[in-house]
């Protein structure tokens, strides 16, 4: 595992919000941090979303598993 993403995980102990994450790891789009942080750590498990059901949804926040 990355620095980066165990910060993120670390930051992520409370719900986060997709700028919220994009702005903590200094990345210019959320695009980006979608792809090369968040997706993966979704998929291994280690990042839950806080409404499953709604996976677009611009309310969406992310915590560490």
């Amino acid at each position: 595992m990355l620095q980066d993403e165990k910060d993120l995980l670390n930051f992520c102990r409370v719900p986060r919000s997709r700028k919220e994450i994009k702005e903590h790891l200094g990345i210019s789009t959320v695009f980006y941090v979608m792809q090369h942080y968040v997706q993966p750590l979704l998929e291994s498990g280690e990042l839950k979303m806080t409404m499953p059901d709604k996976t677009k949804s611009r309310n969406q926040k992310y915590v560490s598993a």
